[in-house]
């Protein structure tokens, strides 16, 4: 028999810990990316820090955001500057 070591780690801190560094790497990938051209639902998430029922009920089924706001097969996409733009603009609306 070989010896072994057991590691025991808490499943919810480990979940923060990959969540926290997944996080940091996207706001690194983002920001070296700039605003982008187009943005799904992740960025969208990301840029607002915010999740996906606040985006629905808030951002997406907003009338201003159509014309920049494309539905296909269940995924959301949105050109990145009108969006940014649009969340600059209309801040304190939201």
């Amino acid at each position: 028999m070989q010896p072994g070591v057991k590691i025991i780690v808490d499943e919810d801190y480990l979940e923060q810990e990959i969540r926290r560094r997944v996080d940091e790497r996207l706001e690194a990938f983002f920001a070296e990316m700039g605003i982008g051209t187009w943005w799904d639902m992740r960025r969208l998430k990301f840029e607002t820090s915010r999740g996906y029922d606040w985006l629905r009920e808030y951002i997406i089924y907003d009338p201003r955001v159509r014309d920049f706001a494309k539905q296909k097969n269940n995924q959301w996409l949105f050109k990145g500057p009108e969006m940014k733009g649009f969340l600059n603009t209309f801040y304190d609306e939201l």
